[in-house]
C-alpha cells in the first residue's frame, strides 16, 4: 500500500493538534505557534495549507463535527441499534462525558468552546459554527421524533424545541464538566433533563 504523502500527513497533524490544542484554550487563546510547535513543523508549513487563522479554524470546525456525526451514527447503526430513541440520546451523553473524563477533563466539546469565543465580525468561523450545530441539531431532532412516534417523551412540544433545548443544556453541562474537573454534576443534569420530559408524559 502506498505511503501517505509528507504534505497529507503533516496537513493531518496540523488538524489534530488544532483541535488539541482550541478545545483547551479557545479561539484567542491558541496561537498559531502553538500548534506548529506541537507539530513540529516551520511556520511556512502552516500556510502551505490554510490561508489564514480564521480559513483554519473553520475547517477544524467542519472536521470535528464531522467526525463527531460518524460516531453517532457508527454507535447508532451498530452497538446501539437495539436501543431506543430515548436510550440513543442518553447514550450521547454518557459517551460525551467518558470521552472527556477519560482526557482528565482538559478539553470539551470544540463546538461548544469555540461557539464561547469566536467574535461576531469572524464570518468564515461563525458560519462554520452555524452548519455544524444545525447538522447537530438534525440528528438530535431525529431522535426525538422517533422517541415521540414511540411515546417515550413529551410531544406537546415540537421535537425540534426540545433538539434546541437538548444541545444547549449539553453544551453548557459539557463546559461546567470542564471546569468543575468533575462529571457528575453535567451527568445529573442531562438525566433530569430527560427524566423530566420523559416524567411529563406519564404524568399526562
Amino acid at each position: 500500500m502506498a505511503r501517505p504523502r509528507r504534505s497529507e500527513s503533516t496537513r493531518a497533524a496540523l488538524i489534530t493538534a488544532g483541535i488539541n490544542q482550541l478545545s483547551i484554550h479557545g479561539y484567542h487563546g491558541t496561537g498559531i505557534k502553538q500548534i506548529l510547535d506541537e507539530v513540529k513543523v516551520p511556520k511556512g508549513s502552516f500556510y502551505n495549507f490554510f490561508a489564514s487563522k480564521e480559513a483554519f479554524v473553520a475547517e477544524l470546525i467542519i472536521y470535528y463535527s464531522d467526525n463527531l456525526l460518524q460516531q453517532l451514527n457508527i454507535f447508532f447503526t451498530g452497538q446501539g441499534k437495539t436501543l431506543s430513541p430515548l436510550l440513543k440520546l442518553k447514550s450521547i451523553n454518557e459517551m460525551s462525558f467518558k470521552s472527556f473524563a477519560d482526557k482528565s477533563f482538559k478539553h470539551s466539546c470544540l463546538i461548544a468552546t469555540l461557539s464561547a469565543d469566536i467574535d461576531t465580525d469572524n464570518h468564515l468561523c461563525q458560519q462554520a459554527l452555524l452548519t455544524s450545530v444545525d447538522r447537530c441539531h438534525k440528528l438530535i431532532s431525529n431522535l426525538f421524533i422517533q422517541a415521540q412516534q414511540q411515546n417515550e417523551v413529551r410531544d406537546d412540544i415540537s421535537a425540534q424545541q426540545l433538539a434546541r433545548l437538548f444541545w444547549s443544556t449539553w453544551q453548557g453541562a459539557l463546559i461546567r464538566m470542564k471546569v468543575l474537573e468533575d462529571m457528575k454534576e453535567a451527568q445529573c443534569t442531562m438525566n433530569t433533563l430527560l427524566a423530566t420530559l420523559e416524567n411529563n408524559l406519564a404524568k399526562s
